[in-house]
């Protein structure tokens, strides 16, 4: 009895004295990789059986070469994510559309460079540590098990021999010594300001993550405002390198991503000195420094006051000068800054009724530069040196600096505000193991006692310090990831120059808008930073960007109260949405994915109903990657077709080759013609694949071609497809350029196709599929030209030189062509062409625009279009 319910997974009904069996259906498939069997239909059996077997031999066997310079390098790159424990349907879009670009470029000759590891710092490992009573470092390793586990099951080619987490000490080193590096350039510095603080997680937030009510975009709290000390990095020292840089990226690809850098960057012109702080009064109860920012660095000798805001740490009772003056509009206080040059001492003055530039609580006094400051200084009879000589365009009174000119004596004084480098010797400061992660509002660090006291570093004395316990944000771990990725394992340096002057740029960084205004900034201003120390080849780390929009889930709520109900409480009558037990009208609308909501699609049930190869052929087609996708799984009602037809092609191949003999033959002149329309078809629907893989990054277009040609190889009969060379290599070429979207489906196809294939055509047939090459347009192919009329789709032209020729085309050759076509009277005649404009996308494909002043086409056009 034991035995057979372990073999038979069913509940068994057991009365008094009998035993029934319900009957159990069993469906035996034959996989031809292992039977030799093929199977006519593909069904869910198949599928099945069939990821059962490749999901584990379908990845590369050899990664990058180790010889210089054998293949040219590709290195795209998938935001790495952070490690909750389980992928969302949004983790399967990315990495989706990362492993076809991969598996593509692999196939056309390239050194790939595909990553993964975990973004596995930051405050949801501590949150999850309260809300389960778990260790954050044991519970983050668990998930990246986890997560690592389903990626596969996702079929997604990563190299895991580059895999990192950035909590581990072997790569949070270097993000040290990267900040150490920032502090010897004068990039860091410590300053008092008011703060975001998140009275929940009890920490602090960049504006950016704040929602527009004011709360926390983590916790939900309220966020209040605090006078914190912290530690910041002065990013707009490369704020003229950064905006310059965004000449360099592909402007097709990058679009509004370059103008929401812009606006993040802002100005690029000013620099940011440190000013020591002295008590008039010899207290010692005030900051060591002040930090501030001027866009005239070269007038800094020209210094006559600084004003602080009201909102300044600076500004309080015990600093004013005079207690009589504090409802005054400026208030002068005790203190003075020194001069970082002259050592002159400058007063100190706030204003409260200033407006101060944004994101700047202080403001340098500069007369010779600024008409305000002049009448200040007038006002308060303060002195003042003028250090602009307008005439001659030359600084002046300004030490060294003087007789340069404005230019020069900014860059020159730029270069001379240097900070004073620290030792390395001690890296890494490895975290210690902490129990209490709740300290009330300080870090969780200043509990671990024994960590704390540290001998100091700068001198031989017996006495100890304690270290800094304020730590790092996560953006500085995910700032140079991509970098540490080249070279995983070296223990002397961050990285190998050699190594990443062979493999940066990143070709291809794909990730979500949402992280293309923060983290985009900050990843290039490290690059730009590391660049100017020689460490990599360029100062722009990504080549292209893809931003993938989100994977949308259907809500429901009431239209009343706004609360969400599950889908199942819905009933639709008509196209009216009502609650089921109410009658309350529902309104429907697709939105991001939340438990909140109920609208969450769960990827594993997904895979399991669905199955692998099916799922990423589902979210990578019909809509743009950069286009939110609203889910829904009626979509897999065509792909599970195109599967289904495809499968069928291969079937009738295999079955037709088994059946005929070579004396079986066609009608020639009938087989010829074959071979031309399938010659034409093949070199058209591979020019649109292709182009839309190297150059729109546009997979679903690129699906929709392949599922073209599909229907193109179905319109040949039985009785040719054996005899039609270009029928055999077309079909092996469609299961090849399927390869990187659906790679297990692919492999038993190539299966079947090189078990009865022709050993004249120019395929691998003993190797698998992921060793083949990509194909290949075919030198003597002449494309159409696509040729639209205000913005439709009209007809096509065929030219008359090759694809790889196209580039030489003129645009009066073009519309000479355009004009001979026997639509074009029709649709266009005599009317003025308004502009017409000849588009080259050099070896891949022509378009021909032409607007006229009719804003509707003729009946006709329309039609045909």
């Amino acid at each position: 009895m034991l035995g057979i319910h372990q073999k038979v997974p069913r509940l068994l009904l057991q009365l008094p004295g009998h035993i029934h069996l319900s009957r159990i259906a069993i469906n035996v498939c034959s996989l031809f990789t292992k039977t030799g069997k093929w199977e006519e239909k593909f069904t869910k059996d198949v599928r099945i059986e069939l990821e059962s077997f490749w999901k584990d031999k379908v990845f590369a066997r050899c990664r990058q070469d180790t010889a210089h310079g054998v293949k040219p390098k590709f290195y795209v790159l998938s935001m790495f994510p952070y490690p909750s424990g389980k992928l969302h349907m949004g983790h399967v879009r990315v990495y989706a559309i990362s492993d076809a670009m991969a598996r593509y470029h692999r196939l056309t000759g390239k050194n790939v460079v595909h990553p993964m590891g975990w973004d596995a710092f930051g405050l949801p490992a501590e949150n999850a540590a309260f809300e389960r009573g778990e260790d954050p470092d044991e519970w983050t390793h668990s998930n990246i098990r986890n997560m690592k586990q389903q990626m596969k099951d996702l079929c997604c080619d990563f190299d895991w021999e580059r895999e990192l987490a950035t909590c581990d000490p072997e790569y949070y080193k270097w993000t040290q010594f990267i900040f150490l590096k920032m502090y010897e350039a004068g990039l860091v510095y410590q300053k008092e300001a008011p703060v975001n603080w998140d009275p929940v997680d009890l920490t602090v937030l960049a504006d950016e993550q704040i929602d527009d009510n004011g709360r926390s975009w983590r916790s939900g709290a309220v966020v209040e405002k605090r006078f914190l000390k912290q530690w910041y990095i002065r990013t707009t020292a490369y704020s003229k390198s950064l905006l310059d840089g965004l000449n360099s990226v592909n402007h097709e690809l990058w679009r509004d991503i370059i103008s929401l850098q812009q606006n993040w960057i802002g100005s690029c012109d000013g620099v940011r000195f440190e000013f020591k702080l002295q008590s008039e009064l010899g207290s010692h109860d005030i900051p060591e420094s002040v930090s501030l920012f001027t866009k005239r660095p070269e007038a800094i000798f020209g210094i006559s006051h600084i004003l602080l805001s009201k909102d300044h740490s600076l500004n309080k009772d015990q600093y004013y000068k005079n207690a009589s003056t504090e409802s005054s509009e400026d208030i002068r206080l005790n203190i003075v800054a020194v001069h970082p040059f002259s050592h002159k001492k400058i007063p100190l003055f706030v204003d409260t009724n200033r407006e101060f530039e944004e994101s700047l609580d202080a403001h340098i006094g500069i007369p010779s530069c600024n008409e305000s400051d002049l009448k200040f200084v007038q006002q308060h009879k303060l002195d003042f040196v003028d250090v602009l000589d307008a005439e001659q365009g030359v600084i002046i009174n300004s030490d060294k600096f003087s007789g340069l000119s404005f230019q020069d004596a900014y860059e020159k004084v730029v270069n001379a505000a240097k900070a004073v480098p620290v030792a390395y010797e001690d890296l890494p400061v490895v975290l210690p193991k902490v129990k209490n992660f709740r300290n009330h509002g300080k870090s969780p660090l200043t509990t671990a006692e024994d960590w704390l006291k540290v001998k100091c570093p700068k001198c031989d004395c017996d006495g100890f310090g304690e270290r800094e316990t304020d730590t790092m944000d996560t953006f500085v771990d995910s700032s140079w990831y991509f970098l540490r990725y080249l070279d995983p394992k070296n223990s002397h340096e961050p990285f190998s120059r050699e190594i990443a002057s062979k493999f940066m740029p990143v070709d291809l960084y794909i990730g979500g808008k949402e992280h293309a205004i923060l983290h985009l900034y900050y990843a290039r201003f490290f690059s730009h930073f590391l660049h100017d120390l020689g460490l990599i080849p360029t100062p722009e780390p990504f080549v292209n960007l893809l931003t993938q929009g989100m994977v949308m889930g259907q809500s429901f709520r009431f239209k009343s109260t706004g609360k969400y109900i599950r889908p199942h409480e819905v009933e639709l009558k008509g196209n009216i949405a009502i609650h089921r037990d109410s009658g309350e009208p529902v309104e429907i609308q697709w939105e991001k994915m939340s438990k909140s909501k109920y609208n969450g699609v769960d990827p594993e049930a997904v895979l399991k109903e669905f199955g692998t190869d099916s799922t990423r052929l589902c979210v990578l087609s019909n809509v743009a990657p950069k286009t939110d996708r609203p889910w829904s799984n009626d979509a897999f009602i065509g792909i599970l077709r195109w599967q289904n037809r495809i499968w069928n092609l291969v079937s009738e191949f295999v079955k037709q080759k088994k059946l005929h003999t070579s004396s079986q033959t066609t009608n020639t002149a009938e087989l010829k013609q074959i071979d031309l329309e399938i010659h034409d078809a093949r070199n058209y629907f591979l020019l649109e694949v292709s182009f839309h893989m190297n150059r729109t990054f546009l997979l679903n277009t690129a699906i929709s071609r392949l599922q073209g040609f599909t229907n193109a190889l179905r319109k040949v009969s039985d009785d040719s497809i054996c005899n039609s060379f270009e029928f055999e290599r077309s079909l092996a070429e469609l299961v090849i350029m399927l390869y990187p979207f659906a790679p297990m489906f692919a492999s038993e196809l190539w299966s079947g196709l090189a078990s009865v294939a022709s050993k004249n055509i120019n395929f691998q047939w003993s190797s698998g599929i992921e060793n083949q090459k990509w194909p290949e347009v075919d030198e003597n192919y002449c494309p159409p030209m696509h040729v639209k009329v205000n913005g439709k789709d009209v007809f096509d032209v065929r030219l008359p030189m090759p694809y790889n020729k196209t580039g030489q085309l003129t645009t009066e050759q073009a519309l000479t062509l355009v004009k001979k076509h026997q639509d074009f009277d029709h649709l266009i005649g005599s009317r003025p062409l308004l502009r017409h404009q000849l588009n080259i996308y050099e070896n891949y494909k022509v378009d021909f625009e032409i607007s006229i002043a009719d804003k509707k086409l003729k009946k006709k056009q329309r039609t045909n279009v």
